[in-house]
């Protein structure tokens, strides 16, 4: 599985200013506010292992959803738009690693198992 990065692309000034003319470049988030994932105590307590994490970990995220909308329009500008949303549904999460099955040790590559099924 090829995971995708979802970082928004820098908007130059004129860009910014033809979409809102109260934006700023330095307050553009990197990612749009539909991305982030918040576990609350509940979802923690169904997966021990987010308890383990400290800020600035990277992770792994596997997940499973339904698409719930699909919305296709075109703008007065002529520009198309086109969502999908998404309801996750089943979630797992696992310590982020760059090692080859082949380089891991036995914990590792049980842990890297179980994250594919």
């Amino acid at each position: 599985m090829k995971l995708i990065d979802m970082k928004m692309p820098k908007k130059s000034a004129s860009e910014l200013e033809a979409e809102c003319k109260s934006c700023s470049i330095g307050d553009q988030d990197c990612w749009p506010y539909g991305l982030q994932l918040r576990f609350e105590k509940d979802q923690v307590d169904k997966i021990p292992e987010l308890k383990g994490f400290k800020v600035g970990d990277r992770v792994i995220v596997t997940g499973e959803a339904s698409v719930t909308g699909i919305r296709m329009s075109e703008r007065q500008n002529g520009k198309e738009d086109h969502s999908v949303e998404l309801q996750i549904e089943k979630v797992a999460v696992a310590p982020a690693s760059n090692k080859k099955p082949e380089e891991m040790n036995l914990k590792e590559y049980e842990a890297f198992r179980k994250q594919e099924k």
